[in-house]
């Protein structure tokens, strides 16, 4: 079912979905798919695709309908999303929509730079009641603020795209290590005692090895003194 795509400025009423993937539909995608709405009772999301003829690419969102309320023939969806789809404000253009039913998540792996976020004491317990009251669906590379926490979604099982309502998460975390640095190496004087038979072959000659002078003891330093003074 084709629908016509307009930015979150067309909305009436005073929902916010900036930055979300929230949208407005029109009613008769309702009409359309109020069995399978009514069926599911854990929820639905909508699969919008938009096919960007230039850049010769099919792209894909995936929706949470807020209101069937949109204008007939319409969907409204935040700035986000029209920047996701590589859409231009300035035109009319078409998406394909269709109802999805995503499975339940039940393993979720989150990628965080911050480590603040072990300070808490349940911190399973923290995620799933504030990523629950502002996301109704994950999905891969799906980026999340907590608070002040920011987090990617790394992993997501049994699908890319999963519904987190009604779930007991099996949380893990990816932490980067932090390495310390690398000490510079250590400079190292080099005595060469010989020429390799690559130089020699070259040409050099007249380079002779300088023998280490031989330690002498205290009468050999005495007899060299005589024998100097002697002459």
């Amino acid at each position: 079912m084709l629908l016509k795509i307009l930015p979150e400025s067309f909305i009436t009423n005073s929902t916010n979905i900036t930055n979300t993937n929230k949208c407005f539909i029109c009613s008769e995608v309702l009409n359309k798919h109020k069995e399978t709405i009514i069926e599911n009772t854990a929820g639905c999301l909508f699969k919008i695709t938009f096919n960007n003829e230039p850049l010769e690419l099919e792209i894909t969102e995936y929706l949470e309908c807020v209101e069937f309320t949109a204008p007939k023939g319409t969907i409204i969806v935040s700035n986000k999303i029209f920047d996701n789809l590589l859409i231009d404000f300035i035109g009319e253009y078409y998406v394909d929509i269709d109802i999805f039913v995503p499975p339940q998540a039940s393993k979720v792996v989150f990628k965080i730079e911050n480590r603040d976020i072990f300070c808490l004491e349940d911190i399973k317990g923290f995620l799933e009641h504030e990523i629950g009251k502002k996301y109704k669906f994950l999905q891969i590379n799906q980026e999340l603020i907590i608070e002040n926490y920011h987090l990617t979604v790394k992993e997501l099982e049994p699908y890319q795209v999963c519904l987190i309502n009604n779930t007991d998460l099996e949380v893990e975390f990816d932490v980067p290590v932090t390495k310390p640095p690398t000490p510079p190496p250590l400079e190292k004087e080099n005595i060469v005692n010989d020429l390799s038979e690559d130089v020699l072959a070259s040409g050099f000659e007249g380079v002779r090895t300088i023998e280490p002078s031989p330690i002498l003891s205290r009468e050999q330093l005495r007899q060299k003194r005589l024998a100097f003074y002697s002459k």
